[in-house]
């Protein structure tokens, strides 16, 4: 566990020279690069492992604006999908006051909402549809909080509004923590209930290993759904995967 933490501190360190010293002189496709293969380093570092469809349709950031909704089971899903799909998140305002890591969520351009407020969330979609129409892919967890991964919880429905204004598609994902000897459901990385973020890190850094299954759906087009229905497909899809991932086993 030792050596997890010596890597983690390791790479915190890396993450402000990329972010602070290195991104100005970047150009824009080559910073969110930067961040991929940082989260990608990082999570080996951590003793994850992320287990890939056969076939992944995964397209470069700049491709084409879209957005992507996943469920959402831990703060290690950021990371995982980071490293597949470089994104701006749109993440609860409390992660910006987590130690070093809510710095870092700046840095990266994370649209932060405080979810009991409408206020905040009519601002949530403005500058979630101000980031498509720039051309970044936006990811989103619509449960609106942590599970633990058994089941998706309903979507709420705001997030796909950006997705209407911009006409654009969404992408959904299903993500699912394994045993990686049994193929068994894992609460390891469960962030839920009253665990702070310093304890769940602990927890996760202090297993064996985390083994992490992703799923992709095929792409919905916004254009002709209003938020609601848009939701409603998404979730569907996600529950789909979700159950499909659930019956493999190994």
């Amino acid at each position: 566990m030792l050596i997890k933490y010596i890597r983690l501190i390791g790479a915190f360190i890396e993450a402000f020279w990329i972010l602070w010293v290195r991104s100005p002189r970047l150009s824009r496709e080559a910073k969110w690069a930067e961040i991929q293969a940082w989260s990608q380093r990082t999570l080996r570092g951590m003793g994850v492992t992320v287990h890939l469809p056969p076939e992944p349709d995964f397209s470069p950031m700049f491709d084409r604006p879209q957005l992507l909704v996943a469920n959402h089971v831990s703060w290690l899903d950021v990371l995982i999908i980071q490293s597949l799909q470089p994104s701006i998140f749109v993440a609860k305002k409390e992660v910006r006051s987590w130690p070093v890591v809510g710095a870092i969520a700046q840095a990266c351009e994370v649209v932060f909402v405080n979810r009991g407020s409408p206020s905040s969330a009519r601002k949530m979609v403005r500058d979630v549809s101000e980031a498509l129409a720039q051309g970044y892919r936006v990811t989103g967890f619509p449960e609106g909080t942590s599970t633990e991964g058994h089941a998706v919880r309903p979507f709420h429905a705001n997030l796909f509004e950006a997705a209407i204004e911009r006409a654009v598609d969404v992408h959904p994902m299903a993500l699912r923590y394994v045993n990686d000897h049994t193929g068994e459901h894992c609460l390891v990385a469960a962030f839920v209930g009253e665990i702070g973020f310093v304890e769940s890190l602990h927890k996760i850094l202090s297993a064996p290993s985390i083994t992490v299954r992703l799923s992709t759906g095929e792409a919905l087009p916004s254009k002709g759904h209003t938020r609601k229905s848009l939701a409603q497909l998404s979730h569907l899809s996600v529950s789909a995967q979700l159950e499909a991932l659930s019956a493999t086993k190994h």
